[in-house]
């Protein structure tokens, strides 16, 4: 394990980091954690009794462009952190972004499958559940108990809310109102 900088960094009580993870300065890891070998933490805040599965990135810039005066691809600045909640579980090799304009935020109990990237600002609900190879684009917000299928994308900006199970190989283009199937 590297610990990049100890400026604001804590790891929690009964933590197990597995080889060659690095933490990044200013991570903030709760008691109980779990991280697998070959993680990347940076600008966030892991809660308590959470599992981080082997080649997780959390905390790194997002996919995030405007077009310049010149009309060229500028990066957008992102800032801002992740907060992961309690009794969470990364599957291996998902990503999630930090924020640019609001903190990115994995609510209590969500559950990730394995390759899953979450984009900036994104905001997950209370007790999630997410299969492999789902990408939700930046900015969009998912309510409380949403279920999603493999292999779905959704898209930027978006509010799904609570209740809602989206159905795998699902492209989902447009806000999704709760307690329904899609």
């Amino acid at each position: 394990m590297t610990i990049i900088g100890d400026t604001g960094t804590a790891i929690g009580e009964r933590c197990r980091i597995g080889a060659f993870s690095t933490i990044g300065e200013g991570v903030v890891i709760g008691d109980d954690v779990t991280i697998g070998a070959n993680v990347t933490l940076q600008n966030s805040t892991v809660g308590s009794q959470v599992v981080i599965h082997p080649g997780v990135r959390i905390g790194q810039d997002g996919f995030g462009f405007m077009l310049d005066a010149s009309g060229e691809h500028a990066k957008k600045p992102q800032e801002l952190r992740v907060e992961i909640h309690d009794h969470v579980e990364i599957g291996a090799n998902s990503t999630i972004d930090r924020g640019s304009w609001r903190d990115t935020v994995i609510g209590k109990g969500c559950k990730l499958d394995n390759l899953i990237q979450i984009g900036h600002n994104v905001q997950l609900g209370t007790g999630c559940v997410i299969a492999a190879q789902t990408g939700i684009a930046g900015s969009t917000t998912l309510g409380n108990n949403v279920y999603i299928g493999g292999h779905v994308g959704v898209a930027q900006h978006l509010q799904i809310g609570d209740n809602v199970r989206i159905a795998a190989k699902s492209g989902v283009m447009n806000h999704l109102e709760s307690n329904a199937t899609y």
